[in-house]
This record gives C-alpha cells, structure tokens and sequence, in this order.
C-alpha cells in the first residue's frame, strides 16, 4: 500500500506538504502570537473588509464563519481588486497576501489606502509589506518559507486576534489552546505515519481516486470549508472537484443529480458535519442522501472535533487537506508545484 510507505510519500511528495499539513496546531499559536504586538483598538469598525485570493483568501472566509453569531458589523472577503462603495474612514480592512506580491490584493489595498480606511495587512513580506510600512499602517509578519495554502493557520489567527481585539467574537486564548491541542491530536491520529487500517483520511482518499468529490457542506456555517476542501483538491491533488451547501444545494443541484447515468463521470459525495447543526440540517442531509444521492459511487460523512468553533472549523479543515494530500501520492503527483497557475500569471505579465 502505498499511503503506507514512507519512502514512497517522500519520493512523491518531494515539497513535503504533508509534513506541513500536520503542523496545523503549532501553526494556530503562531498566528495568535503574531498578533500580539499590535497595538489594542478601542473602535469598533463600521465593517470589516478582507481582501485576498486563493489561499491567502480563505482565510477572510472562515472569519466571516466564525464572526457570523456574534459580530454587530458586516464581515465580507473580496476576491478582486475592486472594493465595495462602503469601505471609508470607519472601516478595518485586512490585506492578506502570504506572498506579500499579489497584485489584485496590493490594487484593493491602495484603494483602502487612499478611502481613509484602517489598513492592517498580513504577510509573509514583499511588497505589500513594504508598502503598508511606508502608510503607516499595522503590518503583521508571518513566517515566510510556505505555499500560501499550507499557512491558513498563521494567516487566520491573527486575523481573530484583531477581531477579539474590537469585541466582534468571544473567541480567546482559552479557545485558541484547545483549538492548537486539537489539532495536534488529530494531526497524531490522520496523519502520513499511520496506517490506511486506522486512518479515516486515508481511507476516504482511496475512496475519492478516480471520481469527482462533491464536496457539500451540511450548513451554511461551513461553506467556507467546503470551499477549502474543494480547492484543496484542485491545487494538491490536480483533481476536479465541486462545492456546495445546504439548504441551498436541495434547491437546485439535487436535480441535476437526475442527469447522472452510466455514461457520467463517477461521483462521490463527502457531506461536512458539525456537532451543532440545527435539526432542520440534519433532516435536509438524509433525505437528500435518500432520495438524490442514490447515484453516487459513494457517500461520506466528515464531522467536526473540538469545543470551540475555531476547533471544530479548523479540525474539518484539517482533516479536508490530509485527504488532499494523500490522494495526490496515490496519483503519483507532488501536492506542491501549481504549474498551470504559474504559466497562467505569466501570460498575464507578458500582456
């Protein structure tokens, strides 16, 4: 069995993805830390702008997940250059470029910059960094060295310091401990050393080898990990995949599942689950399952670990991209390289 070979996963996976995947845990103190130097804010900000992109952006989407019960302002990500209307003096907006050199997430910045807005941005360095320091504006360093995907967690966690900071979750570094020691736990129990026979990541990665994964989130609180998962997929495992959620998804999509036949690509179906979903969620998965999913090659449950909401978040996130990785080795593809988003922004310098 290959997910069971060390040297085969070392000689696939050359970059060593996996290896950062299971430092999730120390990965969340880090953030939280990173964090600390800034000074403590007193306003609470008229909304709360995210702009990123790709994995620098998922980041802006979990907090909004994680904000969503208790923040009394708007929490939106944007994924472009341009910002919405609103963005002015009272409002907080987070630039977050691992790299420090996106250039829509710089664009949105200057505009930021230029409406009066507070301006805090998270970054390994580059430009965005020199450009913030020179505004004047809070800057928050994370280790460098990383694919911006395998950092969520040191992008993200400063990101809830500075929402704890203005009061716009309870969240604190009691969660953040148990959040840390989750992860490490489950990081101990899914990760590459143990064997496929005791390990529901590895499992589900053999179940995923040739089908397209239908990521569905069971609650709208979790889209943003569905989302996770499914570009996760896409950059470790060079594998297509969909997304989508309840309540919304038993709108439209199940009846596009009466367009699969022998002829179709084989699906399987990974619902997302959470401890505290409503009732009304639970009902909405089975009788989908019962009555739309009959054509999937498979269907499988992921649930969520934790206390906490960031635990339970970050524990589906966790578990989404061990999965990633493991059906990238049983493709015999590195997790790391993203050749064709290279070529692609090439071609975009090049005009």
């Amino acid at each position: 069995m290959i997910l069971d070979d060390p040297r085969e996963i070392s000689r696939i996976d050359v970059a060593g993805m996996l290896q950062h995947i299971v430092q999730f845990g120390p990965m969340v103190r880090e953030g939280w830390q990173a964090a600390s130097a800034l000074p403590p804010a007193a306003a609470v900000p008229s909304a709360v702008v995210v702009c990123g992109l790709g994995g620098s952006a998922i980041s802006g989407d979990l907090l909004a997940a994680l904000l969503a019960p208790s923040s009394p302002v708007p929490v939106v990500c944007v994924r472009d250059e341009q910002l919405p209307a609103f963005v002015g003096p009272r409002s907080l907006v987070i630039a977050c470029s691992y790299s420090g050199h996106t250039e829509e997430t710089l664009r949105a910045f200057e505009t930021a910059s230029r409406a009066g807005a507070e301006v805090v941005a998270i970054t390994s360095g580059g430009r965005l960094a020199d450009l913030a320091g020179d505004a004047g504006h809070a800057v928050v360093r994370v280790r460098p060295g990383l694919q911006p995907r395998a950092s969520l967690p040191l992008l993200l966690l400063p990101m809830v310091s500075l929402a704890a900071r203005r009061g716009l979750t309870p969240i604190d570094a009691d969660d953040v401990r148990e959040t840390a020691a989750v992860l490490d736990e489950l990081a101990a129990r899914w990760g590459p050393e143990v064997p496929s026979g005791d390990n529901p990541a590895k499992r589900l990665a053999l179940a995923l080898r040739g089908v397209i994964p239908a990521i569905y989130a069971a609650s709208p609180s979790l889209e943003p990990v569905a989302r996770r998962w499914k570009t996760q997929l896409n950059e470790n495992s060079k594998t297509f995949a969909v997304a989508n959620t309840f309540p919304e998804l038993v709108h439209n999509e199940v009846v596009g599942w009466q367009g699969l036949s022998n002829g179709s690509p084989a699906v399987h179906v990974v619902v997302l689950r959470d401890r505290d979903e409503d009732p009304r969620a639970v009902a909405r998965v089975a009788a989908a399952r019962d009555v739309a999913f009959r054509g999937a090659r498979g269907v499988s449950e992921v649930w969520s670990h934790g206390t906490s909401p960031l635990a339970r978040l970050l524990s589906l996130v966790l578990f989404g991209d061990l999965v990633s990785g493991f059906l990238a080795v049983l493709a015999g593809v590195d997790p790391t390289p993203v050749e064709v988003i290279t070529r692609i922004k090439d071609r975009l310098r090049s005009g």
